[in-house]
């Protein structure tokens, strides 16, 4: 493993003499997760069968396509941890990263606009051999719109964080729209419908200054 170092590692077996091997390793071109399955175990006979490796700036996209093959699997009534279908989307009612984007949801909800939660990551950064350095994903996709949304209702001193993002994101994908929602825009949303801004910090006057500037920088 030359130049490679190891930061995690799980194994777990799937046949009789066959395991897969989960790995974090970090080289050069940055974090990947390496996936391998071999025959023989930790013996000097074992013969790797596959072995395939992903950047770990995909993992969100990977822990979706997991959601959905759960989702399937809970469906079908062949995922033991579930009943059914409608005790595994019960369990999933949390899958919101913070309370402003399941209110967020639920305006959608209300006026029957149809919305996917974070379908879809976008590569934004490439390091000089075309590994994926960094990533991005949007809050919402409205399909019958065609546009994504990205809310921006975090404390203040992380927005020009997101508008580096954004920005990226536009640059790589100019045909594809996306509608940035900064937490002032939002707040006056969620007071419209008497909803509290569980999310947004109170800004300060640095803050407002920032906030500013990064919306002029964009």
């Amino acid at each position: 493993m030359s130049g490679k170092i190891q930061l995690f590692e799980k194994r777990f077996a799937i046949g009789a003499n066959t395991e897969a091997t989960v790995s974090l390793l970090e080289s050069k071109q940055g974090l990947f997760l390496q996936l391998q399955t071999q025959k023989g175990g930790d013996t000097e006979d074992a013969v790797v069968e596959s072995k395939t490796s992903i950047p770990a700036a995909l993992l969100p996209e990977m822990k979706r396509a997991i959601n959905e093959v759960e989702r399937i699997l809970s469906d079908r009534g062949e995922l033991d941890d579930y009943d059914n279908g409608l005790a595994y989307q019960r369990s999933r009612s949390s899958v919101f990263a913070n309370e402003s984007e399941q209110e967020f949801a639920r305006i959608l909800d209300f006026y029957k606009i149809r919305w996917d939660y974070e379908p879809t990551t976008f590569p934004i950064a490439w390091d000089e051999e075309g590994y994926v350095r960094e990533s991005f994903t949007p809050d919402f996709f409205l399909p019958d719109y065609g546009v994504f949304i990205e809310l921006t209702t975090m404390k203040q001193s992380l927005v020009t964080k997101k508008n580096r993002k954004v920005r990226l994101f536009e640059q790589h994908y100019p045909d594809i729209p996306i509608k940035l929602f900064y937490g002032k825009d939002y707040k006056a949303l969620l007071a419209k419908f008497g909803i509290p801004a569980y999310d947004a910090e109170p800004e300060t006057q640095n803050d407002t200054v920032k906030r500013e500037s990064s919306e002029d920088d964009s």
